[in-house]
């Protein structure tokens, strides 16, 4: 069940009519069963793997908390995240780990086969294994009380606006919502419904007008433009994933709050920004945050000299670009990643500013901080060509697509593909939600006429433009 399907429209109508008419636990009983219809939609035989992560991760909490001998607390807390980080792996990389041995051993001449397993990838796996995962960690750190009441933790795990695609909401945010009598004002209800409209407006008008191109583009395995040509699928890719992803974190934090609930934003204004770390402030920030407080900072963060530092960013963004999908290019994609920020660390170490800085987006450019996000913008891009290569059937070469689109991507083009007015008007539209992100999160504080006009607007091009077929959204495999 997908959120910009009709099933999904007709499961929520009815979800949100029972909610109105009920009670707190009586609402948490029926958010909980609605969740687990809505996950058990895509394959019911996964349900018992989204009832074991929650109820382990439950009984680990408890026993943490209970436990006073420092050395049996640490040892039952690696128990916990081993049987955690298994269940990713054994259902994600088993067969890339397989296959990459296989090829391994064939470069010195043995032949093994490995087994595979042809089975689908749980939706959301990685989404609510990392969420129950922070839970436990958070508990055995003395930062949050284990709940014992088992029904909050299975609606806080697996409450459906964030359960398959995010954002990663931290049980100190969530929990206590799912403890406590939720208040519906009228403020929460209008931003909540402006956020949906937002979302599949992002996902219908602009990622899936997109899709079309995008995949045309990559599919065949190689770029179709031997010239500068060639950037518009890259930019048509930029945009779309942004539109899908930022798409679907909008429609998730526009559900919860016309339910009473308050998600984490996950996304500001990504492509607005002239750096490393400024991107990632900015786009998919709960799994950054997740990535920076669970694993950067336990391996020791920036405390231990330069060196150290540096190889901390490197495994930080190999392992997130690893969390992405079971491929070399996705690992690539996690390298590119670091060596950008080990190298705007190291450019900002030997300059005026300290490298610690905050990043915030600034709106207020001159010429050359237009120039910095221009050039950091197709930095990013570049980026998402190893991402996007990542996602191809295994029929096709990833290293063959990305030599020959950057083969093609520095020639000069002698004309100008039809495919720019769409891609740039699209992309004009997806950097204006960007610059205004702050103003799209607080719908409710407008006037009532620009309230009207700004729905109105959006309904029309939604009706005008948008794609009714049902496409899932890109996270969903993640």
């Amino acid at each position: 069940m997908i959120f910009n399907s009709l099933v999904f429209f007709v499961f929520v109508t009815l979800v949100l009519l029972l909610y109105y008419r009920l009670k707190l636990r009586a609402q948490n009983v029926m958010l909980v069963i609605a969740s687990y219809v809505f996950y058990g939609w895509w394959d019911w035989r996964f349900l018992g793997l989204l009832l074991f992560s929650t109820f382990f991760d439950y009984w680990c909490a408890i026993k943490l908390e209970g436990e006073t001998n420092p050395g049996k607390k640490k040892r039952f807390l690696a128990f916990s995240m081993i049987v955690n980080l298994s269940i990713i792996g054994f259902f994600k990389y088993f067969n890339f780990f397989a296959e990459s041995f296989e090829q391994l051993l064939a470069v010195f001449g043995m032949k093994m086969d490995m087994p595979t397993l042809h089975v689908l990838l749980p939706v959301g796996i990685s989404f609510y294994t990392f969420l129950s995962m922070s839970y436990t960690i958070d508990v055995y750190r003395g930062h949050l009380k284990a709940t014992r009441n088992p029904l909050e933790f299975m609606l806080y795990v697996s409450y459906f606006p964030h359960l398959v695609a995010g954002p990663i909401v931290r049980a100190s945010d969530l929990l206590p919502q799912c403890q406590r009598e939720r208040v519906i004002r009228r403020e929460q209800v209008l931003d909540g419904i402006w956020l949906c409209l937002l979302g599949y407006f992002k996902k219908i008008v602009i990622a899936d007008r997109l899709a079309e191109l995008v995949d045309w583009g990559f599919n065949s395995g190689q770029s179709p433009y031997g010239d500068a040509n060639a950037w518009l699928f890259v930019y048509a890719f930029a945009l779309q994933i942004y539109g899908d992803f930022s798409g679907y974190t909008d429609i998730a934090r526009g559900l919860a709050k016309i339910m009473g609930f308050e998600l984490v934003i996950n996304f500001k204004a990504p492509y607005l920004v002239k750096n490393p770390p400024a991107f990632w402030q900015n786009w998919h920030i709960s799994l950054s945050v997740w990535l920076r407080d669970y694993l950067y900072i336990p391996l020791g963060g920036n405390r231990s000299g330069t060196f150290k530092t540096y190889r901390n960013l490197m495994i930080t963004m190999v392992l997130g670009g690893l969390w992405h999908g079971a491929g070399f290019a996705f690992l690539a994609w996690g390298l590119f990643h670091g060596l950008l920020l080990v190298i705007h660390r190291w450019w900002k170490s030997g300059h005026e500013k300290s490298p610690d800085e905050s990043y915030a987006v600034n709106t207020h450019w001159n010429w050359k901080g237009a120039l910095q996000v221009l050039l950091f913008f197709h930095i990013t891009c570049l980026g998402w060509l190893l991402f996007r290569a990542g996602s191809l059937s295994p029929d096709k070469s990833q290293w063959v697509l990305i030599a020959s689109y950057l083969n093609s991507l520095w020639k000069f083009p002698y004309s100008i593909s039809s495919f720019a007015w769409p891609v740039f008007l699209l992309g004009a539209v997806t950097l204006f939600l960007q610059w205004k992100h702050e103003a799209m999160n607080s719908f409710s504080t407008w006037s009532p006429v620009r309230q009207a006009w700004a729905v109105a607007v959006v309904l029309i091009i939604i009706a005008s433009l948008g794609v009714f077929d049902g496409a899932s959204f890109i996270y969903f495999q993640f």
